[in-house]
């Protein structure tokens, strides 16, 4: 009986120490779902309808003069794969210049650059994704939607919510996800999923940090938007304004905006125009400065 007793202990010790060692691994695997989670609101916030959306980009360098620059976005994600379609607006040495996005899963999306003055079409490469998107502190593949499948998301030690209820997590992309950042962090609020700011970093080092204004987010349908955001490079001592003038969102888009023909043929105007007309369940009230 006494063997028996031992022997049973001999089993049942090792057996609570292997369960003691796995419950802090378990705890952080939960904390790190729940990270993922707010992760895919805040992406879903942003990128999950189809809309058409008007911007203005001021970007100005040490010692350089403001640039200014204003195009229209029209993006469908209601049915994959998503697109997205951004044509320049002003001014006129770029004015029609346009940018087709593709999205695809498991590789880099597809850019292709119509440029009126030569009336020709370039596909960039997956490295050129991480050059300026035409003199901003945005790069190309800033334009592309983001989806929290692609990567892998932790809280960082520490990082409570703040007063604000502002989280800090870690975004990395996951092996099989091309991007040209290693990592992102992010803080992001709890509440509405909303990304406060966000540091992008390349070969180990901080590349640019991105930030929002907090009194500029405006509700539309059910996503909260940023229509005031600023992203600095400090490598080059730079800065760009983003500045929504508006938003409207237009379930529904037709597939033939995204297409080679639309791209160069096409105008902001029409694009527009069709989105709204062939909208299922447009939302009330187009969000305007």
């Amino acid at each position: 009986m006494v063997g028996f007793r031992q022997q049973r202990w001999r089993w049942w010790i090792p057996a609570l120490a292997a369960g003691l060692a796995l419950a802090p691994r378990a705890q952080a695997q939960a904390v790190n779902e729940a990270a993922a989670a707010l992760v895919d609101r805040a992406f879903r916030n942003l990128y999950e309808d189809d809309y058409v959306q008007t911007l203005a980009l001021a970007s100005r360098a040490r010692g350089g003069r403001e640039m200014l620059r204003k195009l229209q976005i029209t993006r469908k994600q209601s049915a994959p794969p998503g697109r997205a379609l951004v044509r320049f607006l002003e001014p006129p040495a770029v004015r029609r210049t346009s940018i087709l996005v593709i999205e695809h899963s498991g590789a880099s999306d597809d850019h292709y650059v119509y440029l009126p003055a030569l009336r020709r079409t370039v596909h960039l490469s997956s490295a050129q994704r991480a050059d300026s998107f035409f003199g901003t502190d945005l790069a190309y593949e800033d334009m592309e939607p983001k989806k929290a499948a692609d990567y892998q998301v932790r809280w960082l030690d520490g990082a409570e919510a703040d007063a604000d209820g502002c989280a800090v997590v870690e975004i990395r992309p996951r092996p099989d996800a091309e991007s040209t950042y290693e990592r992102m962090v992010s803080c992001i609020e709890t509440e509405r999923a909303v990304i406060r700011w966000t540091d992008f970093f390349r070969n180990g080092a901080l590349h640019k940090r991105l930030e929002i204004d907090p009194q500029s987010v405006r509700r539309i349908g059910d996503r909260f938007i940023p229509f005031t955001i600023r992203v600095a490079t400090p490598g080059r001592d730079s800065q760009t304004r983003v500045l929504t003038e508006s938003y409207e969102i237009l379930p529904g888009i037709p597939d033939r905006i995204f297409s080679a023909a639309n791209l160069e043929a096409g105008d902001a105007e029409r694009d527009r125009a069709r989105a709204a007309e062939t909208s299922r369940d447009p939302q009330p009230g187009e969000a305007a400065r």
